[in-house]
Order: C-alpha cells, then sequence, then structure tokens
C-alpha cells in the first residue's frame, strides 16, 4: 500500500559517523530514495541557497546527510523558498557546530513518520473501499492531496511568521 511507495528514513544510528564524498552520498541517497532523484546539482544548489551547511573538505557528514533526508521528504510538497524558511535556520547552527536542533527535529519526525503512513495507508484503504469507481480514487487521491497540501502550506507559512 502507501508506506511500500515512501522509503523508509534511515534512524541517525543506521548513518554514516564519518566523511562521504559527494559519489557516496549520491549512492547513499539513490539507494534510500530510488523513485525521488537527487542530483549533485540539486545538492550543490542546496548549499549555494544555503538550505544546506557547506561540507569540509568535501566531505559529508551525518548532519548533511539528515537534512538531505528531509528535503527529499520536504521537495515532495514544499517549494524550496519554503524549504528555506524551514531549515535554513537549522543549516546556519549546523554551520556554528551546534547539531542539537537538527536531531531534536530529525528523531520527532522519524518518530512520527510511520504512524503517519501507516494512517494515511489506512485512510487509503478506506477511500478505495467506499469508491465503487476506479476512476473517481484519481479524484478523491487528487482531493486528499490538495488538502494536505494546503495544510502544510499553511504550516511552512507560519513558521516564516515565526523567524
Amino acid at each position: 500500500m502507501l508506506e511500500n511507495s515512501f522509503p523508509q528514513l534511515p534512524e541517525v544510528d543506521a548513518l554514516p559517523d564519518f566523511g562521504l564524498y559527494m559519489d557516496q552520498v549520491m549512492t547513499l541517497m539513490e539507494k534510500q530514495f530510488p523513485k525521488w532523484p537527487l542530483t549533485k546539482t540539486m545538492i550543490n544548489n542546496y548549499t549555494k541557497d544555503k538550505i544546506l551547511f557547506p561540507t569540509e573538505k568535501k566531505k559529508y557528514s551525518r548532519e548533511h546527510l539528515m537534512m538531505l533526508s528531509l528535503i527529499q521528504i520536504l521537495k515532495r510538497t514544499l517549494t524550496l523558498p519554503q524549504i528555506k524558511t524551514l531549515l535554513s535556520p537549522l543549516s546556519k547552527e549546523l554551520e556554528k557546530g551546534d547539531t542539537t536542533n537538527l536531531y531534536t527535529l530529525y528523531e520527532a519526525f522519524l518518530s512520527r513518520y510511520e504512524s503517519t503512513l501507516t494512517y494515511a495507508s489506512n485512510l487509503s484503504a478506506s477511500v478505495a473501499a467506499d469508491s465503487e469507481q476506479k476512476e473517481s480514487l484519481v479524484y478523491l487521491y487528487a482531493l486528499l492531496s490538495s488538502y494536505f497540501q494546503n495544510l502544510a502550506e499553511e504550516q511552512a507559512e507560519s513558521v516564516k511568521t515565526l523567524l
């Protein structure tokens, strides 16, 4: 069902705790998000836009991988300016060596990730069961997508006003 179409987010301890070069990051992210391509150019642009903090000696840390994982999830719904609003404050903290808020955010997100996907999968099954016509499912799923897109945008805006 739905859970299978979304990647498993790695636990913090499952992420390498040593520097990776770009090609290694690309390989790791491709395995983690096979349906959602990530290119070197995208990563470089995230850094230029200060969504992702700069590397140290061209090596990407565990914190970079956590940020890239969050970006991969967020970019399915939010625009890059919205993602920048959400993540650039974290990126600034990380650039200064402060990892506390990233770990707190990532762990909280991770703890809710599976239960949210399970809930969404159950909702999807309920919608499918109530629909007599297969083609109407596209409309119903589009409606759900639009509804949750709107909620995500509203929350992104509320965060923006707090900054």
